[in-house]
């Protein structure tokens, strides 16, 4: 790879840190305010369970008497919302150091519109000492999934949205993409799950566990409310190839089936999972397949362990596992070698 090349590291790479933040706001959380506290904090504790875990920097409202975790950095700031895969900035390999790089955030497509969440990605850069790079398209973390190698899966129902960048095609994107992340080839997903505020994140729906290899859901049976979606990701997947024409291994994950919140469907997904140093942490949802699914990805990462978190109280927020962290890979070696 030449050494001026953009590559943002797969998941499963080595990482530095890992990005996370502690609700803080009881009147948009209601009920599930503590619980999703609860949540962080366990996630936090499992991240730096093991010797040689990365480190974890937790954004605070405030200093609490009782900290986060022992082990853990907190930075007093000022943040919205918690969901730092689509606020922070997105870490990459460039010219033999780390980067990063922010895109435009207009609160999922203007729905949510929180102070402060338009300042993260800026504000993470400065804390991790990280040189940032802008671009002007509207873009949220959980829209993209990367192999490490150039493929990138995404969906059209959310980056051809009207209400995110409606003047731009797929060869437009495309071509923002491969200059900001060094995409080489882009896989079209169709459309997300129902229920999903975010228009249709692609890491709820498809997502890299090795070079080409990838995990979707499959359908619980006709009464999944996403049956006919999932299908059709499946099918698109068949088809679909990496950058350098390999087919993707498909590996099929259960759907928890419809899971309800007081708004209605929510859109609950055990891909939205974070691949961290020594473990592998998988949204639960109290159902049956919570065991198929920690059991799946047990086969998977066999020199991790698999974590299964309590995902509901977060679930009621619009997102899980995934969606609140924001990994910092280690900086490249001096070859950048990534084989």
């Amino acid at each position: 790879m030449p050494p001026d090349a953009i590559r943002v590291p797969a998941e499963w790479e080595a990482h530095n840190a890992v990005w996370l933040a502690i609700p803080h706001d009881e009147e948009e959380w209601g009920s599930e305010f503590h619980a999703a506290e609860r949540s962080v904090r366990e996630l936090i504790a499992c991240l730096l369970e093991d010797e040689g875990a990365e480190h974890v920097d937790v954004l605070v409202s405030a200093i609490s008497d009782s900290p986060v975790h022992p082990r853990a950095r907190e930075h007093l700031c000022e943040f919205g919302d918690i969901w730092l895969r689509d606020t922070g900035p997105i870490f990459l390999h460039q010219e033999q150091r780390l980067a990063a790089a922010a895109f435009q955030f207009n609160g999922w497509g203007k729905k949510y519109i929180f102070p402060h969440d338009t300042e993260v990605a800026s504000l993470i850069a400065e804390l991790s000492s990280t040189p940032l790079s802008r671009h002007e398209c509207i873009l949220e973390g959980g829209a993209i999934d990367g192999n490490g190698a150039g493929t990138f899966l995404t969906t059209r129902e959310c980056l051809l949205h009207a209400n995110r960048n409606p003047r731009l095609d797929e060869n437009a994107l495309e071509a923002i993409l491969s200059g900001a992340l060094g995409a080489r080839h882009v896989v079209w997903l169709d459309r997300g799950l129902r229920g999903d505020h975010t228009d249709g994140h692609v890491d709820n729906i498809a997502r890299f566990v090795g070079p080409s290899r990838v995990v979707h859901m499959a359908s619980s049976g006709a009464n999944d409310p996403n049956a006919d979606i999932l299908q059709e990701i499946a099918a698109e997947l068949a088809l679909a190839r990496t950058a350098e024409g390999e087919v993707l291994e498909r590996v099929a994950l259960p759907s928890p089936g419809a899971v309800l919140g007081a708004a209605g469907l929510m859109p609950a997904s055990y891909c939205n999972f974070l691949i961290a140093n020594q473990c592998v942490v998988v949204p639960t949802f109290d159902r049956p397949s919570d065991t198929e699914a920690l059991s799946i990805f047990a086969d998977l990462f066999p020199d991790r362990r698999i974590v299964g978190l309590d995902a509901c109280a977060l679930l009621t927020g619009g997102g899980t596992v995934h969606c609140i962290s924001q990994q910092q890979p280690e900086a490249p070696p001096a070859s950048n070698s990534h084989v």
